[in-house]
């Protein structure tokens, strides 16, 4: 395949997942996660429409039903099954309180399963090995290790400046690049990988929501883009209750360089925010080693 196809058959993927998303604020989505506790196959309750698209969402499979449609049927069950097992919980099937925490936290845009069926199973079946990283569909990857970025221009009412959010890339480009072949440029000019904030609709089919939900996504190789939620309550320390540039920066350069999500809650790849975290562990430093066969 092409280089010029690979930014082409990702977005295909990802649309394949959700072809139509929808700007959605996260403080409802939450109430309705409450809303849901304790709801098993078989019981209707309203909501339970849109806990199925937020699975969809994320790659689990679900039945195209409508959204209105809110029976808590088997499908569903088994779809939040594997979301709870892919992020460590109790295999419950049911939206337990365990369930509605983890769906809470803030995380990255990109599902967790980005293929269908995901052909890495990441330890969720028994005969599958501990491997806990995962990789975009046909393992896309830069095809050089001399890689250039650049920041294109701030939004206002950024809760951090241009400055600050410059120094946050330089440190998570020097740590993904620690102990492999990969240098990191700052341009000003045509760039590898292009970094900035956006708000709402962006014109890339990913809206933003606003505060708290999803902090940020980025793009397999080679498309090289980093989109960071304008509106989310930025900081260069990530006291509570703000979110630490550099560690959102950090997960999402993973993405960048050919990595998905994983399933190792420790990593700095894991889709979930739960604080500052400023170094990859060795999950993430396998996955890259492995893609790109340092």
């Amino acid at each position: 395949m092409s280089l010029a196809l690979k930014p082409l058959l990702l977005f295909l993927v990802l649309c394949a997942l959700n072809p139509f998303p929808s700007v959605e604020c996260a403080i409802p989505f939450i109430r309705t996660l409450q809303n849901l506790r304790g709801i098993r196959r078989g019981q209707n309750a309203d909501g339970v429409g849109i806990l199925r698209s937020h699975l969809k969402n994320l790659g689990y499979q679900v039945n195209d039903k409508s959204s209105s449609d809110n029976n808590f049927d088997a499908n569903d069950e088994s779809a939040l099954k594997q979301y709870q097992a892919f992020h460590g919980l109790h295999t419950s099937g049911v939206v337990d309180d365990q369930t509605i925490e983890t769906m809470s936290l803030p995380r990255c845009g990109l599902p967790d399963i980005t293929a269908t069926p995901n052909p890495n199973p990441n330890g969720l079946s028994s005969s599958s090995p501990p491997q806990n990283y995962t990789y975009f569909p046909g393992n896309p990857k830069w095809s050089k290790f001399t890689l250039t970025y650049r920041v294109t221009r701030m939004p206002s009412s950024v809760s951090v400046s241009q400055n600050d959010f410059k120094q946050a890339l330089r440190n998570a480009f020097n740590t993904w690049g620690q102990n492999n072949s990969f240098t990191f440029t700052e341009t000003t000019g045509q760039s590898d990988i292009v970094a900035g904030f956006h708000r709402g609709l962006h014109f890339d089919f990913y809206p933003f929501d606003g505060r708290g939900g999803v902090l940020a996504h980025a793009f397999a190789p080679d498309d090289g883009r980093m989109h960071m939620d304008a509106d989310e309550n930025w900081s260069t320390t990530g006291s509570s209750p703000t979110i630490d540039v550099e560690t959102v920066c950090l997960h999402e350069l993973g993405h960048n360089l050919g990595l998905g999500h994983s399933n190792d809650p420790n990593a700095i790849m894991a889709p979930t925010y739960s604080g500052v975290r400023r170094n990859t562990r060795q999950d993430d430093r396998e996955g890259l080693n492995n893609l790109y066969g340092f």
